[in-house]
């Protein structure tokens, strides 16, 4: 299981669609992802000429934008009770969420020039400290404003939602426009408030759940992709619980949610675990629970963590639902190994698996391979070969527990689960064989072992940089 907190994906792994969408501005979305990433290559004549035809369009003339400008000046300096002020806020908002990607980023831009300009009274007459919380504080009422808005079609968002969406954008966006940050500081400070696990709802997800929100179920899996509805019935059999966080005024919209698997010992291998025409598991004699996906919905929720509370809460659920039940692993991916390999040298990878590893693959393989991306090509995830095996999982132990970022574990996910207090307590060779598995950590996973009586020691040795480990984990170190 992981919590999807990569990079390229944190917060919501898929964005939604906005009600009342042209095509156009589907599109528009469809190529700033493609033109963001990095990864993709050349754009093919079709897309330039779609490029083309949206940079041709009109982005904001000079009198939308003076009107822009009025109608966020006066959201901002006016009181949260002022209807002229709501009915200008209603506007923009559905003006943003109709409007193609090019149009939706001139209209941050000019968001941003106003929530740092103020208005000229303030600006007049208050000192630099005064008119700083001034500033904050018209931001803040903006953003009320806009939650307090209610869709004015049946299938539109909450304010709420939108302003969701809104910071999605913004953090996408906030490179190019630097006056986006404090907006968004402010935002992500309410959404802290607003989104706090004591005002969220955890409802299991089953298969006679609404098939709405079983096809956001499949739109949202970040982790181990849902291939088919009986893909999903399977992962919603009566040997398996999905469970999800909810806010009261995003019913139907799931935040985050947890997939979990009842079997008879701790898994090693996802293929098996999510295999179709496998038996179903006798709930009278289930040992562990396995977490084998976590993934986060919106992306304009980063930083805001409940995936901790999430996974807390969902073992107190089961344990009233099963008494007896007392073990609790995840089966988690390890999404940065690959890309950390690929950056070292040849001594530094010496100095990992030391003299008598290196001494071991020499006499079965020959000469060590030149420097990370050789040694990754040469890791092949299928081989049944022990060299091959033993120095692979010896890497990623160490990638695990020994590098670190900001004090804390490199790897995103052992960040996450070490976090909550889980130990590493086991290494899986040939446990992902899928192309992302494959890609991402060269087929292997790890189960986090989840104690509950040991979660807080646990927390205060990562804490002292001292992760705790499995005495199988720590022979690889």
């Amino acid at each position: 299981m992981t919590l999807d907190t990569t990079e390229q994906k944190v917060s919501a792994p898929l964005e939604n669609e906005r009600a009342g969408d042209t095509l156009l501005a589907r599109f528009g979305r469809w190529w700033g992802r493609k033109g963001d990433d990095a990864n993709e290559g050349a754009p093919s004549a079709a897309a330039t000429a779609a490029t083309a035809q949206l940079s041709a369009l009109p982005v904001l003339s000079a009198r939308v934008q003076r009107r822009h400008r009025e109608q966020l000046r006066q959201c901002f300096d006016a009181r949260l009770t002022d209807g002229a002020a709501n009915t200008a806020a209603q506007a923009w908002r559905q003006e943003y969420e109709t409007a193609p990607e090019p149009v939706r980023q001139a209209m941050l831009e000019v968001l941003a020039e106003v929530a740092a300009s103020g208005s000229d009274a303030a600006a007049t007459h208050a000192s630099p400290s005064s008119l700083s919380q001034a500033l904050s504080n018209a931001r803040i009422r903006f953003f009320k404003r806009l939650a307090a808005l209610h869709g004015q079609h049946g299938g539109s968002a909450c304010g709420l939602h939108f302003l969701i969406h809104l910071r999605a954008d913004m953090l996408r966006w906030h490179k190019r426009i630097p006056g986006l940050r404090v907006l968004d500081d402010d935002l992500e400070a309410l959404f802290s408030n607003w989104f706090d696990v004591g005002l969220l709802e955890l409802q299991p997800i089953t298969w006679d759940s609404p098939a709405s929100l079983l096809e956001k179920l499949i739109r949202y899996e970040a982790v181990h992709e849902i291939s088919s509805w009986t893909d999903l019935r399977n992962r919603l059999d009566s040997d398996r619980r999905c469970y999800a966080f909810f806010h009261p005024r995003m019913p139907r919209e799931p935040l985050i949610f947890v997939e979990v698997a009842f079997v008879p010992e701790m898994a090693a291998n996802v293929q098996a675990l999510l295999d179709e025409a496998a038996p179903l598991e006798d709930l009278r004699r289930v040992k562990w629970a396995i977490f084998y996906s976590i993934s986060n919905t919106q992306a304009g929720l980063r930083g805001v963590s409940f995936g901790n509370f999430l996974l807390k809460r969902v073992i107190e659920e089961l344990q009233r639902e099963f008494p007896k039940l007392k073990q609790f692993a995840t089966l988690s991916p390890i999404p940065g190994f690959a890309d950390w390999l690929r950056r070292q040298d040849a001594a530094a990878i010496a100095g990992v698996l030391g003299e008598k590893r290196v001494a071991r693959w020499t006499e079965r393989h020959g000469d060590a391979p030149a420097d990370g991306a050789a040694w990754l090509a040469a890791l092949a995830p299928d081989s049944t070969d022990a060299a091959i095996r033993d120095t692979a999982l010896t890497l990623a132990a160490h990638y695990l527990v020994r590098e670190q970022k900001d004090g804390l574990p490199a790897d995103a996910v052992a960040r996450f689960h070490l976090g909550n207090g889980a130990c590493v307590e086991r290494l899986n060779w040939g446990a992902d064989l899928s192309r992302k598995g494959r890609a991402q950590g060269c087929g292997m996973m790890v189960n986090y072992l989840y104690a509950p009586d040991a979660l807080d020691d646990n927390l205060a040795r990562l804490g002292a940089g001292n992760p705790r480990v499995s005495r199988a984990v720590g022979k690889l170190l």
